[in-house]
Order: C-alpha cells, then structure tokens, then sequence
C-alpha cells in the first residue's frame, strides 16, 4: 500500500473505534512509538519499540481507561509520512489521574515504509 492508502485505512479504522485492528493490519513488526515524555505510573518507557509491545500497551490502556468519546482527524501526507489529529475524552482507573475525566487533543506523525507503519511520534501538551 502507498502511505496515501495506509493514512486512508488507519482514519477508516481508527474513527470508527478500531485501534487494535489499526494496529494489528498497518503497523510493522518493528514499529515503535515516541511520547512526548515518560508517563507517570505506567510500566511502559517513553519509547517503545516492537508490535507486540506496542499491542501489549494497547490492551494495558484500554484496561486501565474508560473513553467516552474519540475522533481522528483526516490525515495529511507528505512523501512517506502523514500527519492527523486526534482527541479522546477519557476517564483513567489507575495512576495520577485515576478518577479524573480528561479531553486531550494531539498530533500524531506517522512513518509508512513498504506500506506499514514503522513509527508513530505522538505531539501533545499535559496543561490539563
């Protein structure tokens, strides 16, 4: 797939609430994500690398937080990278935040080569 195709199917899947089989279908074996920092009482680092770990935080997350409402913005692309959007309204079970209902918006970066996702680049602030 080009990374139009890719960024096209990944808005497909992702505003309709699929984030695991975003994941499963696009991402690479040796995909990593970068945070924008270490996130306080989660046992994953800023920076993960391999699908499976990638899938292994997913589940984590989706355990641990209870999302009210979602939307990914549609893509951009440039070359071998697009760019979109995305906002969740959450309410987090464990860590600093347990308890609390938060709306967050971010950028997401991602890199496409031989059609998957090889890497994802998250760009938020945390003034909530």
């Amino acid at each position: 797939m080009s990374t139009q195709e890719v960024a096209n199917r990944f808005h497909e899947l992702v505003s309709s609430g699929q984030f695991r089989e975003a994941m499963d279908e696009l991402y690479a074996d040796n995909a990593r994500h970068v945070e924008v920092m270490e996130m306080p009482d989660t046992p994953y680092p800023r920076i993960l690398e391999g699908k499976d770990k990638l899938q292994e935080m997913s589940e984590y997350w989706e355990r641990t937080n209870e999302v009210h409402d979602s939307s990914c913005g549609k893509p951009l692309v440039n070359g071998e990278q697009f760019i979109c959007e995305m906002m969740i309204d959450t309410t987090s079970s464990e860590g600093p935040f347990a308890g609390q209902r938060m709306k967050m918006s971010e950028q997401c970066l991602y890199t496409v080569e031989n059609g998957k996702i090889t890497e994802a680049k998250f760009f938020y602030s945390m003034d909530c």
